[in-house]
């Protein structure tokens, strides 16, 4: 389809997938509905890519499942906003308001979310890039299941597009995506507000409030390039992951972290190659934090972690007016 609209409809007790964008769509527009009681995940995108392994085309699949997405058999462009979903995967746990694979240049926003068994938006590889996510409400997702968040994705296999560098200009890395300016709350078993999970790269995700989960950047199995800043993390157990061996090129800095417990923040200690951190505010209950074998004071003190402070917890009225900040500033 190009340019189909679906707008103000209520769609409930549907038991499989509610809209299915397959092969080929531009310019999709899914506006004012409501979803509730789906069996399976409510607005699914799924895209189509070559048969060729190589460039000559000498090997090829029977299915185009290949690496090469220049062709532009996907959803593209899709917009999904001023929507709400609630109770939701009924009898499909791995379900949410919007799943994506192999589709790219995608807006989300200003949908509410709650009531669901695993993520609310679930991005299934890094295929093209240059999605945006804003202005969103998430709750109570990963109710019925654990190891994800409210947003979920993974990055497992490199796709060849020209979404980044232009026409003529094939790339693997796809163009970053933007995630900002959203209220993410992780009850229920929420490992993270933002799951970027296995290889997931080039997210920029900044001016949020995120609330409760127990991690705040996430990286792991060789994700890079995912660049946190000016984000409010209120009542986690970690700011960020800091394995040496993961998130090479990641970044945390602007950041507001309020820290349930001790041992939450890594300070600049340990960092992969490449890995950004400074001028960050962290909370904690008596004002200061264990780091690189010393306290966070201390090693402020000594010149480390530039622009960073560490002070007591603030009141809730104070991260309230923080996160409320986060929705009115410039997006």
């Amino acid at each position: 389809t190009t340019n189909m609209v679906i707008d103000s409809c209520h769609f409930t007790r549907c038991d499989g997938n509610v809209i299915f964008l397959g092969g080929f769509h531009r310019g999709a527009v899914i506006t004012r509905n409501e979803f509730s009681w789906t069996g399976d995940t409510v607005i699914a995108a799924w895209g189509d890519t070559s048969q060729k392994l190589n460039a000559n085309g000498t090997r090829t699949v029977s299915w185009p499942v290949g690496p090469d997405g220049r062709d532009g058999n996907q959803p593209r462009g899709t917009r999904v906003e001023y929507n709400v979903a609630h109770e939701l995967g009924i009898w499909q746990k791995q379900s949410s308001l919007y799943f994506q694979a192999v589709a790219c240049e995608t807006v989300l926003k200003a949908n509410v979310f709650f009531n669901g068994p695993r993520a609310a938006l679930n991005f299934n590889d890094g295929f093209g890039g240059g999605d945006e996510i804003s202005e969103n409400l998430l709750l109570n997702a990963v109710r019925e299941s654990g190891d994800h968040g409210p947003w979920n994705s993974w990055d497992r296999v490199p796709y060849i597009t020209e979404i980044r560098n232009g026409p003529g200009k094939p790339s693997i890395i796809p163009k970053p995506r933007n995630i900002h300016n959203n209220i993410i709350i992780g009850t229920y078993n929420s490992q993270e507000c933002i799951d970027t999970d296995d290889g997931s790269a080039q997210y920029n995700t900044h001016d949020n409030f995120f609330v409760y989960a127990n991690d705040g950047l996430k990286s792991d199995f060789a994700g890079n390039h995912n660049q946190w800043d000016s984000n409010v993390l209120a009542y986690v157990g970690y700011c960020f992951a800091g394995n040496p061996e993961n998130g090479y090129y990641n970044k945390f800095v602007n950041c507001t972290c309020i820290l349930r417990n001790k041992g939450g923040y890594g300070s600049t200690c340990n960092l992969a190659k490449g890995m950004q951190v400074s001028d960050n505010k962290i909370f904690t209950k008596d004002g200061d934090e264990p780091v690189c074998g010393t306290t966070l004071k201390k090693w402020l003190a000594e010149g480390k972690d530039k622009g960073t402070t560490i002070a007591t917890w603030p009141s809730d009225q104070t991260v309230l007016q923080w996160g409320w900040e986060k929705l009115e500033g410039n997006h």
